[in-house]
């Protein structure tokens, strides 16, 4: 579908997932100045009878009004069009530029208890406007939570009332029926398994979500252990939690719905009982002046005694790319291009290149098969690649529409991987040009991946292809 032009406006550029329900793809206007970017999502009906794909067109038309209102909220994405064409479903949606929580929420990492609390209650007052609008998002979960770049506040996406309408088809007596529950497994909870979804369901999966930040632990497929007799999820002992949080967590979460906060609002008035600016109301002003002079004292004083790294720049003849690094602390291993393409690595200076705990970033060129050309198709490749290199770890995929590499789309992996007694921790983020794959790969033990990260980041922003 890709250059295809939808609803006679909407021009595909990529597509950016794919699921049970049907296809994302990031799409320009080309009937607005600037061609501004958007979201395309594309529903198909589990049912192509004329009758049932009528009755699925109304339905769509109604939860298609209603997202239409949520867009009224400033943390929820606008609807900016739906329409049905060639017997599918589309909705256009306002692209958001930031990362999802996914590159928040990673795998093994647990997040301080303020943190967590501040997280809840973020998502919790936007989830308290969706309920007063008498609507359920029944697919919370971190890949549908971004973080918007420009302010830093959360934005649900990916509301899941479209999708229960392309899942339906109508029986005999000519009502609609459920073919399959909406949700995802790890976040979702019994009732909405059985397709009886409640407030309490996106409820509970906020609480899963909190759980996850506090633990470090993925919620599917391994799952947390549950109480056999009473059916409640198991999981203080996987964190330092304050009996008030994890009180409120387990409401959220509790096996029968009815047991739950019964909307958002409440369970948002329960967590700024203990969140940190409730609990500042209660400080002194004075204190609480002298806290921020000395925290900002502190950051000046840590700005001015930053060392300032001096960066080189390589440039790569055989590649075509440049890239700056810090020289004085870093160095560059000879190029080597007897794999097939160039392969460049920088290392540490102090780092012993036989040390089995490598600390790297390596930059690969690739030529590309003649029937492999997409983003997409490399980005499946290299998926299936980590994957068969590293079978028992875990892959997570955080490319967004606003992951680049030299400025052009691009994908972002992250994996961990055990060598001997090293436990590592891998980013990879690659695009492809012109019959060629680019990928920048950095790697580090678990313990230190977040100490060096403010360097990597700053060499992937400076790397450019110049190849045509």
């Amino acid at each position: 579908m890709i250059g295809q032009i939808l609803g006679g406006r909407y021009q595909i550029l990529e597509q950016l997932g794919q699921g049970g329900f049907g296809v994302t793809f990031i799409a320009i206007d080309i009937s607005r100045p600037g061609n501004p970017q958007c979201i395309v999502k594309q529903f198909k009906s589990m049912s192509t009878d004329p009758y049932s794909l009528t009755v699925a067109k109304r339905l769509f038309d109604t939860e298609a009004e209603k997202l239409e209102k949520l867009g009224n909220h400033d943390q929820i994405p606008r609807l900016l069009a739906f329409f049905a064409e060639n017997q599918q479903f589309y909705i256009v949606q306002e692209y958001i530029e930031g990362h999802d929580l996914t590159q928040e929420l990673i795998l093994g990492q647990q997040l301080s208890e303020p943190i967590v609390i501040k997280l809840l209650q973020d998502i919790l007052e936007v989830l308290a406007f969706v309920h007063q609008q008498n609507l359920i998002h029944r697919d919370l979960k971190p890949s549908n939570i971004r973080r918007r770049r420009s302010d830093g506040k959360v934005i649900l996406i990916d509301f899941g009332a479209v999708k229960e309408v392309t899942t339906q088809v109508v029986n005999p007596q000519g009502k609609p029926t459920l073919t399959v529950a909406i949700g995802t497994p790890g976040y979702m909870p019994g009732e909405q398994a059985k397709g009886q979804p409640t407030f309490h369901s996106d409820i509970y999966a906020v609480g899963i979500i909190a759980i996850q930040a506090l633990t470090g632990i993925n919620p599917y497929p391994s799952g947390f252990p549950t109480n056999p007799q009473t059916g409640e999820i198991v999981w203080r002992t996987h964190t330092q939690v304050s009996l008030k949080l994890a009180n409120i967590i387990d409401k959220m979460v509790r096996y029968d719905y009815r047991q739950r906060y019964h909307s958002a609002s409440e369970a948002l008035e329960a967590v700024k009982t203990i969140s940190p600016k409730y609990s500042l109301k209660k400080v002194g002003l004075g204190i609480g002046v002298l806290v921020v002079i000395t925290l900002l004292i502190f950051w000046i004083f840590s700005q001015f005694s930053k060392p300032k790294l001096t960066f080189a720049t390589y440039e790569g003849l055989n590649s075509g790319i440049t890239i700056k690094y810090p020289s004085e602390n870093w160095q560059l291993i000879k190029p080597s291009d007897d794999i097939g393409g160039e392969l460049i690595r920088f290392i540490p200076k102090n780092q012993n290149q036989t040390d089995s705990c490598l600390l790297e970033i390596t930059i690969n060129t690739n030529e590309l098969p003649q029937k492999l050309l997409s983003l997409e198709e490399y980005k499946n490749l290299a998926f299936r690649k980590i994957t068969r290199n590293n079978p028992n770890q875990q892959i997570t995929d955080n490319s967004q529409p606003s992951t680049t590499l030299s400025k052009f789309q691009a994908y972002k992996l992250t994996y961990t991987r055990q060598e001997e007694q090293c436990k590592l921790q891998s980013m990879e983020i690659g695009t492809v040009r012109n019959g060629k794959a680019y990928f920048i790969t950095y790697t580090a033990e678990d313990k230190e991946y977040n100490k060096y990260l403010d360097v990597v980041e700053e060499m992937i922003n400076s790397l450019e292809i110049k190849a045509e």
